[in-house]
């Protein structure tokens, strides 16, 4: 999750009533877990426009995903993960190709499993033995739910 404060926030001239976003010059994760970071394409007439996204959790991915459309995709998503997770002595940023939810078991506490380049695979769950783990759905897959132009 990200928090943001109000000192940060960024003020542009007149505020606009109607207006449904707000910009900041930071924000702040409080919780040192695995988020990604999409770039998302908006088409608009005949000129598209690029920005990134960054979410915390991957059932946001999943409704990113879900409401793609011809209007607006998601190009590129990558996956960063704190040191804890991904062995290494820092945070890394890889892409990401894959997203399961996964289960111990048949009734097994469900988890996230998630694939980046080279074949590396993460999880969150629980479980240490990442082949102990049964996919029981694919939420994202880089090969079919990434577009281009």
């Amino acid at each position: 999750m990200f928090t943001t404060y109000r000192n940060a926030e960024i003020h542009l001239g007149s505020t606009d009533e109607g207006s449904t976003s707000q910009l900041w010059t930071y924000v702040e994760q409080e919780i040192i877990w695995p988020w990604f970071y999409l770039q998302i394409v908006r088409r608009h007439g005949n000129q598209t426009f690029r920005s990134m996204l960054m979410l915390h959790h991957a059932h946001d991915l999943k409704k990113i995903i879900d409401e793609q459309s011809s209007l607006a995709w998601v190009e590129q998503a990558q996956l960063v993960t704190p040191a804890h997770i991904n062995g290494h002595p820092r945070w890394l940023m890889e892409p990401l190709k894959e997203v399961c939810v996964v289960r111990e078991g048949p009734n097994g506490d469900p988890g996230y499993l998630y694939k980046v380049a080279n074949d590396v695979s993460y999880s969150v769950h629980h479980r240490s033995n990442l082949e102990a783990l049964i996919v029981t759905d694919v939420i994202f897959s880089a090969e079919l739910h990434l577009r281009s132009d």
